[in-house]
């Protein structure tokens, strides 16, 4: 109970967000459920554009906030910042093979790497003025972003001013001055730096880059989108549900059937090794 206690009085002390717990994981003091935004679960970053607020144009599914994605350009053309370990930036595209996976056609392609780094932005937007879809590490979170320290990333994007379905920029930014960024299987945290499973948050974050907004446990308890996540040592959820199947493909259809493969999905799988 006073490891317990310990751990609430960290969290209500880095942020001022009420409902940030969800819930703990008995399997060790840094191990918790973090909101992964740090904000209501129908509010999703995005810029001052005409399409700005809520989830509208939405799909024909709850959970889906831009009908038509990327579809106009894809492949999704990204950078990631060249602070950005290469093992972090292969999880990443692990990720990104899941959502591809999915809908059976290439959704993304590497431009290579980029030289700066979130710290380099002077606010959360402006790094949509940049040219390309990159991938940031922020060592200055709040001072860059103005985001609480316990929010995990944040995914922003730009719509179509003639189209505002459609999604044409976007950059995830992630939070590296409180947590570290790994393979949570293998790696620690590190004083008050906690562990996060890159691909379990890149799947997530890719899902709000893709299009999908976040999705109640109540609706569907296995979805990576839903608005929290465990992190700390062991804690993953890297497997995609069947409603984030059905949800990526009402955007994206389905491309060559051939290309589609069997995922195993969360649903499927025993939720003692995905969500504890």
């Amino acid at each position: 109970m006073k490891q317990r206690n310990l751990i609430l009085a960290y969290v209500a002390g880095t942020s001022a967000v009420s409902t940030l717990m969800g819930g703990f994981v008995a399997c060790g003091a840094q191990s918790y459920r973090i909101s992964v935004h740090g904000e209501a679960g129908e509010k999703v970053d995005r810029p001052n554009t005409g399409a700005s607020g809520a989830n509208v144009p939405s799909g024909r599914l709850p959970g889906v906030h831009s009908a038509s994605g990327w579809k106009r350009s894809l492949p999704v053309r990204f950078l990631t910042s060249e602070d950005i370990d290469p093992t972090v930036v292969k999880q990443l595209q692990t990720a990104m093979k899941s959502w591809e996976l999915a809908v059976g056609k290439p959704l993304f392609q590497y431009d290579g790497g980029e030289k700066r780094s979130g710290g380099d932005f002077r606010q959360l937007y402006e790094p949509l003025n940049d040219g390309v879809n990159g991938n940031y590490f922020d060592k200055s979170w709040f001072k860059s972003t103005g985001k609480s320290n316990s929010v995990l990333a944040t995914t922003i994007w730009e719509n179509s001013p003639r189209d505002a379905s459609s999604i044409v920029k976007a950059d995830i930014r992630y939070n590296s001055e409180f947590y570290i960024f790994g393979n949570s299987l293998e790696e620690f945290s590190e004083g008050k730096r906690t562990i996060v499973d890159m691909e379990s948050l890149a799947l997530h974050e890719l899902g709000h880059l893709l299009g999908l907004t976040h999705v109640n446990e109540t609706e569907d308890r296995f979805s990576v989108m839903n608005p929290s996540l465990f992190i700390g040592e062991g804690m993953i959820t890297r497997r995609l549900s069947k409603g984030d199947i059905t949800r990526i493909r009402s955007v994206y259809g389905i491309g060559d059937p051939t290309l589609v493969q069997t995922l195993e999905t969360a649903d499927e799988a025993d939720s003692g090794d995905n969500k504890l």
